[in-house]
């Protein structure tokens, strides 16, 4: 999902190798890249906030977090004229904060070896 490895899949479908890419063709794969992060992210979300995390998924959770904030909250390049990424990494910042609440209330308990003692 990281938007720089969907910007260079987009643009080798979209555009001719011979041909030199021009700003509206820019501009345009630029929010289509957003427009895919921000599906994806979405999608994730509702897929990880509508079912128990189990002892197996925290561990996958935590790794989708820290990927989370690696490849979309510190990659994405914000300016004036594009809200757009902007509005994105709002999202993904948000959807971390889900994440690590959601990580940090289903966090799996140790196992007790006292009790099995007695």
């Amino acid at each position: 999902m990281r938007p720089s490895s969907l910007g260079q899949y987009l643009h080798a479908e979209t555009v001719p190798s011979h041909q030199e890419q021009q700003p509206e063709a820019s501009a345009r794969l630029d929010r289509q890249v957003c427009y895919l992060c921000r599906s994806l992210l979405i999608l994730a979300g509702v897929v990880v906030s509508c079912q128990d995390i189990t002892p197996d998924q925290w561990g996958e959770l935590q790794l989708l977090c820290t990927q989370l904030d690696r490849h979309i909250s510190t990659h994405i390049r914000e300016s004036p004229q594009a809200m757009y990424w902007t509005k994105l990494k709002d999202l993904a910042t948000q959807t971390y904060v889900r994440w690590q609440e959601l990580l940090a209330h289903c966090q799996p308990q140790a196992q007790s070896f006292s009790a099995k003692d007695g």
